[in-house]
């Protein structure tokens, strides 16, 4: 009977045995394929956190090598017009060939700081890039010794003794119901919904200020956090996964992108600098080719619209390159596009002033036939050249980084938020979420989750632990980042000491209480030296005060009588005050210390090896580099067109030059309304003859006063009382030598008041006729000396008395007329002529010569067209006069463009040295002779309309010409506009 029983019971357990060994190995495998799949969840998601790595660094790969090629096309095509553009640009105005070239070396500038900028970025970014995939972001590949944990022998089973021998059938044993059904997807889903949800659309701000920057908009920009999963949920595949922001990788690379990002930014804007530079050189181009180029104008090539359309098109195109780029507050927004419209404008406006004084290159029209002063044009050039300047500021305040410690990025410019991938200046984005995101991780990458869950359930105080546990943890964390170096160098070193020796403390105490929370509850348990950590924690309405001895995991709601207690609240409010005072003193320094540990290998190198400034603000000292360099040379040419005279005139069409304070009107009565003067000269006793066409009128001249404010002379302003000047009492010309009793007509005259003679120089200027004055009648005629190289006069100046001595000499061989003649020749020379036996005129002296060839350019002027064409402007002296108070010659010269001026000369000197010049208004033939007036009382000159311009409309005018000068004091003279 016992046999059967034990055979019958043998076999009961030999089969319990074997159920249970199947339970085993079932299990067994169980778990092997678990953490096989744990294992190969981490090798995916490293690989998707490796995928993250290569499109956060395919970002500004693609961009910056887009940019090389960009760039390098414009330079590319500016350069091409410097040799193309450059031998056909025209001259005329000076200040557009200025204007282009700052515009065409500006757009070379940017753009090779552009593609260098780009380079570097690229280089950075790749070695990056490589750095973080081969030594940071690797797949978890398992060890050998994983594997072998995963494994269970049968000696795991059988150590479990009897008990596990023959545990019976888990049917046999109460339980929680199974649930073996697939787990569907939390949130607000429906079982109809197999679409995502539609997005949630934030609405537009309202109230907004309207100054509001890039950084207001970022703070909160979209952030794709819980409301946006549970959006994107279906019941189709039941959301998606984790955002990148809850893992550490994700702030690695928030904090390596500052190494790179910057130069793309940079790059980017470089590039649109040159781009609207190019624009610019492209506009400038058109304007002096279509508008003011003038060799054999009018062509089918200059179309002044066509100039205004390629300017209106720069313009636009600016303005929209801009406007798709900026992202800024209203205020420099259309800062930005007034600049960008009014420079180019400006210059337009400009040239085509200018192009309108020149009649469009038909010549030009006078200066006193000019309906646009010379100014306007010259004012405008100056104004655009001041706009490209302010231009210039703006661009480097706009493209400053807004934020000093952060990304380094400008971010007032939309292409450069769009690599604003981790919310730089998100307020959702912050270091915080970095200790938070650990709590939303999966179970398997959460040590305090598996720690909580191995805790022994049956501990009475297991919620109070946890809560001393997190909160050890948290002041840790906190204790770690504050002793960080680049949070520590604000401390003094006694604090960075205490820091880490409480940092060291507290990680102790939690490594102690964490051993204790793996063991099984012993009730008997006594720590010899406890330690506690004070928490609170709120029961209902009240807050409550408990301890936790680090050594035995044991609570006391009492205050313990030994051991060494820390504060844990206290401990944090201490942190955060520390913090908040660092904070003020350098904002986000505490967030970007938060990561810095990980990201340090793969920071950017500093600028210098001897420096510790990151080169992520490089770019942007290479951006306001240029920009300096530009702003520089603007004011440059602004320096030159305003300081520089041939910028201010054109060769083109000059402007009045004339002194207005030492030339003005004469009032004159004239004789007639058809009074046209021909000749004029005058006597020592002011005696002023002045010659029509057919006849010779007189007039007493009589100058009063030194310098009365009642006169009219004196309202003009026109006068000085240090030198002395009279007024002149209006003329009034009565008939002297009519028609009836001249016999030719004539060029030039002098008069011989002792004599009673008239000195009249025929057309030819060959021969000078005697007349009479007291009978009015013919003379003599005399004829010039074969010894004169030249025989043709253009002005004669008679004089009498001790100036006429040197043709009364013995050994001279000349009559003693009592008289001798200052003559002009066609060559350019003033000679002195006596009369000789033979009733011919004979050189004596010559006392000017304008033949040599340093003074060639008074003879004969070259006008510098736009092309570089030229036209011929002979010039001649008409009038002469003598000042015996300081023996200088003034001479009276115009060339056949019009233009006239008065020169004095020393003939005391060595050789004849030229005082001074006074350019006289255009627009006017001046007629042959001067007046002398006395000493300091200047010159009087006479006028008549130019009948050779179309449309000219005027009377004769006399005019006065008394210069501040002396001999001892020259400061007077005023230099003249040289005629072209």
């Amino acid at each position: 009977m016992f046999t059967p029983l034990m055979a019958s019971a043998a076999g009961y357990a030999a089969t319990a045995y074997f159920y249970n060994l199947g339970r085993f190995k079932f299990d067994a495998e169980q778990r092997q394929d678990c953490i096989y799949q744990i294992q190969n969840m981490r090798l995916a998601q490293w690989g998707l956190f490796r995928e993250d790595v290569r499109d956060v660094f395919s970002l500004s790969q693609s961009n910056m090598d887009n940019y090389i090629l960009v760039g390098a096309l414009i330079v590319t095509a500016v350069m091409n017009f410097i040799f193309v553009g450059y031998p056909a640009f025209p001259l005329e105005p000076r200040w557009l060939l200025l204007l282009w070239n700052n515009c065409v070396f500006a757009c070379i500038t940017f753009g090779l700081v552009s593609v260098w900028l780009a380079l570097h970025g690229s280089i950075a970014q790749r070695s990056a890039r490589v750095k973080i995939l081969t030594q940071a972001v690797r797949p978890p590949v398992p060890t050998l010794k994983d594997i072998q944990e995963a494994m269970r022998a049968q000696e795991n089973f059988e150590g479990g003794g009897a008990r596990r021998y023959f545990e019976p059938p888990a049917f046999l044993v109460p339980m929680a119901e199974p649930s073996d059904e697939v787990p569907k997807p939390s949130g607000p889903t429906t079982a109809a919904r197999t679409v995502p949800a539609q997005t949630y659309r934030r609405p537009r701000a309202k109230g907004k200020p309207k100054n509001a920057e890039a950084t207001d908009w970022l703070g909160d920009a979209p952030f794709a956090g819980e409301e946006v999963l549970k959006h994107l949920e279906t019941t189709d595949n039941g959301g998606p996964g984790k955002s990148a922001v809850m893992y550490s990788h994700f702030w690695m690379l928030r904090r390596v992108q500052r190494g790179y990002a910057c130069f793309d930014a940079y790059a980017r804007i470089a590039l649109a600098v040159a781009a609207q530079q190019m624009l610019l050189v492209c506009a400038y181009y058109s304007l002096g080719h279509f508008m003011s180029k003038m060799d054999k104008w009018p062509t089918r090539a200059q179309n002044p619209g066509a100039a205004w359309l390629s300017l209106a098109a720069t313009v636009f195109a600016s303005t929209t390159l801009f406007k798709l780029d900026l992202f800024c507050g209203w205020r420099y927004r259309y800062l930005m596009m007034l600049n960008l419209m009014l420079p180019p404008l400006l210059a337009g406006l400009a040239i085509h002033l200018g192009a309108a004084r020149t009649n469009h290159g038909k010549g030009g029209i006078r200066p006193c036939d000019q309906a646009i002063p010379a100014w306007l044009p010259w004012l405008l050039a100056i104004a655009a050249c001041t706009g490209h300047m302010c231009w210039n500021i703006l661009i480097q305040r706009v493209a400053a980084p807004l934020v000093d410690g952060s990304s380094g990025l400008p971010l007032s410019f939309r292409s450069t938020i769009y690599l604003d991938v981790f919310g730089w200046h998100s307020r959702h984005f912050s270091a915080a979420a970095v200790v938070n995101a650990v709590d939303g991780a999966h179970h398997w990458e959460n040590a305090e989750k598996m720690l909580y869950d191995a805790m022994d359930k049956q501990r009475p105080d297991n919620k109070y632990v946890v809560l001393a546990h997190q909160d050890a943890k948290r002041i840790s964390k906190n204790l770690a980042r504050v002793t960080q170096p680049e949070v520590a160098c604000h401390l003094t070193r006694e604090e960075q000491d205490d820091l880490q020796h409480l940092k060291l403390t507290v990680e102790d105490y939690i490594h102690e209480l964490e051993s204790q929370m793996s063991l099984p509850v012993r009730e008997d348990l006594k720590s010899g030296a406890p330690c506690w950590f004070q928490c609170t924690c709120v029961e209902g309405a009240s807050e409550e005060v408990f301890w936790v001895d680090c050594r035995s995991a044991q609570v006391s709601w009492t205050v313990p009588e030994m051991g060494q207690i820390i504060d844990l609240v206290r401990l944090s409010q201490s942190l955060e005050e520390l913090e908040q005072r660092h904070l003020a003193l350098s904002p986000k320094a505490f967030q970007e210390s938060a990561v810095a540990a990980e990201s340090l290998p793969f920071e950017l190198m500093p600028e210098n090896p001897d420096v510790e400034m990151s080169s992520s603000k490089l770019p942007w000292k290479c951006i306001r580099l240029t920009c300096y360099a530009q702003l520089a040379a603007w004011i440059f040419t602004v320096l030159v067109i305003l300081l520089d005279p041939k910028y201010y005139d054109s060769a083109i069409a000059p402007r009045e030059m004339y002194d207005q304070v030492a030339l003005w009107k004469v009032q004159t009565d004239w004789p007639h309304e058809y009074f046209r003067p021909s000749a004029l000269s005058c006597d020592k006793n002011l005696k002023l003859m002045l010659g029509d066409q057919f006849a010779i009128y007189a007039a007493d001249l009589k100058l009063i006063g030194t310098g009365a404010a009642d006169s009219v002379e004196g309202v003009t302003g026109r006068n000085s009382s240090d030198d002395r000047v009279k007024f002149l009492r209006t003329v009034t010309l009565q008939p002297m030598m009519l028609t009836s009793e001249l016999d030719q007509s004539w060029r030039s005259f002098a008069f011989l008041p002792k004599k009673g003679k008239l000195l009249l120089l025929n057309q030819d200027g060959t021969e000078v006729e005697e007349y009479a004055l007291r009978g009015h009648h013919y003379v003599k005629t005399w004829t010039l000396s074969n010894s004169l190289p030249h025989k043709k006069l253009e002005a004669i100046q008679a004089v009498e008395g001790e100036e006429s001595k040197e043709c009364a000499k013995e050994s001279s061989g000349f009559v003693n007329a009592g008289w001798l003649v200052y003559a002009a020749t066609d060559s350019g020379q003033v000679v002195t002529l006596c009369p000789t036996y033979r009733n011919e005129l004979h050189p004596l002296l010559m006392v000017i010569s304008l033949r040599h060839r340093k003074a060639a350019k008074d003879l004969v002027e070259v006008v510098d067209s736009h092309t570089g064409t030229t036209k011929a402007s002979s010039s001649r002296i008409i009038a002469i006069v003598r000042d015996p108070s300081t023996n200088w010659i003034w001479l009276l010269n115009t060339n056949t463009e019009g233009m006239a001026e008065v020169t004095a000369w020393d003939t005391e000197t060595e050789r004849n040295k030229e005082m001074g010049r006074w350019a006289l208004p255009s627009g006017r033939w001046w007629v042959p002779g001067m007046c002398y007036l006395g000493q300091n009382q200047g010159l009087l000159i006479a006028a008549a309309a130019d009948t050779n311009r179309v449309g000219q409309v005027g009377g004769p005018e006399l005019w006065r010409l008394a210069p501040a000068k002396r001999k001892s004091d020259n400061h007077g003279a005023h230099p003249a506009h040289k005629a072209r």
